[in-house]
C-alpha cells in the first residue's frame, strides 16, 4: 500500500498533467487533503478527487467539503478578477502598462487555470510610473492601503476588501550590490523590453517574457526556501512554466542569468525533485543533473517539513520592540536560515549570510 506522501504525489501528477490515476488500496483521503493544504494545493487534489474511480472516491462528507473548497477558490478567483481588470483598464487609460506577476499568468500554464490557487494580484510597474501607478490605483473604489508611504519598499499595497493588490516597483528583492545591477538587467530585459501579451478570460493582460518567466517562477520559490519555507505550489509553478514553453526557451540566456546570480547548483536540485516528483518530463527541464540525487533527497524532506510559508517560526515573527534588542534578534534570525540552509546549498547558504551581514541585516528584519 503506498504511504500518504506516495498517494498525494500520484493525486498531484494527475492533476498536473490532467491523466487518469489509479492507486491500489484505500486512500487516506484526510491525510493527503492535510498534506495538499500544507503546500497550498488542496484544490488541485479535491478536483482528481472528484474524478476518481468509486472505489477509490472520498465519502460523500469528504467529497461535499472538498467541493466546497473548490467553490470558494472559484468564487476568490472571480473576485481576483474584477480587481485585475479594473485596475488594469485604469492603468491603460493612463498609457501606463502594468505586467501581471505570478499569479494570473501563471495560473494560465494549468490544464485548468481556476485550479490554481491564488492569494493576491501582482502587478509590476517599474520605476518610472511607479507613483503615478499607486496614486492611480488608490482611487478605485474599495480600497484601503495598509500605511505605508510610496516612497518606501519595494511595493505598495492596496486591499479590497481580502482583496491583495501589490503594485511593484521591483519584482524581487536583490540588494547585494554584485547581483542587483545583473538582476536589474534581466528585469529591464523580461518585464520592459520583451514581455509577452496573452488573452485571460477573452482581455489582453502583459505578463514577463518566456525565460523571465521561468527563471522568477524559480527564484521567487528559491526566496521562499531561504527566507520562510517553499511548498510544492512553488515548485509546481516552476514544472508547468518550464512545461508550457519547452523548445521556445533561449536557453544560453537562461543559463547565464542561472549562472550570474550563483543559482545553477540550487536550479538543478529542485529540478531534480520536479522530474522525481512532479512527473516533469526530463527532457524539459534544462540542464538537468542527475547527480544532485543526493542534495535533492535533503531538499525534499526539508520542502515536506516545511511547506508554503511555514518555516516562517516564532522566533522570528516576534520582533523586540526596542531598536538594539532588535538588532541582536536580526542577527539571530540571519543565523536561523544560514542553518536551515547550509545542509543542503553549504555555499549558497555561505553567501547569502555573508550578504544580510553587509546590508546591515536584511531588509525583511529591519524596524519598521
Amino acid at each position: 500500500m503506498l504511504t500518504v506522501e506516495q498517494q498525494y504525489f500520484a493525486l498531484l501528477r494527475a492533476a498536473l498533467w490532467d491523466t487518469p490515476v489509479s492507486i491500489d488500496g484505500e486512500i487516506d483521503w484526510e491525510a493527503v487533503m492535510q498534506v495538499a493544504g500544507f503546500h497550498s494545493n488542496n484544490v488541485l487534489i479535491a478536483d482528481v478527487a472528484s474524478r476518481m474511480p468509486d472505489g477509490n472516491k472520498p465519502s460523500p462528507a469528504k467529497l461535499a467539503k472538498m467541493q466546497s473548497v473548490m467553490r470558494n477558490n472559484l468564487l476568490h478567483q472571480m473576485q481576483l478578477r474584477q480587481i485585475l481588470l479594473q485596475a488594469v483598464k485604469l492603468l491603460r487609460e493612463h498609457g501606463i502598462e502594468p505586467v501581471v506577476l505570478k499569479g494570473f499568468g501563471l495560473a494560465l500554464l494549468y490544464p485548468n487555470p481556476s485550479l490554481r490557487q491564488i492569494g493576491d494580484i501582482d502587478l509590476f510597474i517599474g520605476v518610472a510610473d511607479f507613483h503615478e501607478s499607486c496614486t492611480l490605483l488608490r482611487s478605485l473604489p474599495g480600497g484601503y492601503n495598509w500605511g505605508e508611504e510610496i516612497d518606501e519598499g519595494r511595493h505598495y499595497n492596496i486591499e479590497f476588501g481580502h482583496i491583495p493588490l501589490e503594485v511593484h516597483r521591483v519584482s524581487a528583492d536583490v540588494e547585494d550590490a554584485q547581483r542587483q545591477p545583473l538582476y536589474s538587467a534581466m528585469e529591464k530585459d523580461g518585464l520592459l523590453d520583451h514581455p509577452q501579451h496573452v488573452k485571460y478570460e477573452g482581455y489582453e493582460i502583459t505578463v514577463p517574457s518566456k525565460e523571465f518567466a521561468v527563471f522568477f517562477t524559480f527564484f521567487h520559490a528559491w526566496h521562499h526556501y531561504l527566507k520562510s519555507g517553499v511548498g510544492w505550489r512553488q515548485l509546481t509553478d516552476v514544472a508547468m512554466t518550464l512545461h508550457a514553453y519547452y523548445g521556445q526557451l533561449d536557453l544560453d540566456k537562461l543559463r547565464r542569468w542561472l549562472t550570474s546570480m550563483y543559482v545553477m547548483k540550487p536550479w538543478q536540485t529542485f529540478g531534480y525533485l520536479l522530474v522525481d516528483c512532479l512527473g516533469l518530463p526530463q527532457v524539459e527541464f534544462p540542464f538537468y543533473d542527475v547527480r544532485c540525487k543526493s542534495r535533492a533527497q535533503r531538499l525534499y524532506c526539508q520542502i515536506m517539513k516545511d511547506g508554503n510559508f511555514k518555516r516562517t517560526n516564532t522566533f522570528k515573527r516576534k520582533k523586540p520592540k526596542s531598536r538594539l534588542w532588535h538588532k541582536v534578534h536580526a542577527f539571530i534570525g540571519i543565523f536561523v536560515d544560514f542553518f536551515h540552509c547550509v545542509g543542503v546549498f553549504p555555499s549558497e547558504a555561505f553567501r547569502e549570510w555573508c550578504n544580510e551581514i553587509q546590508i546591515g541585516f536584511g531588509k525583511n528584519f529591519q524596524k519598521k
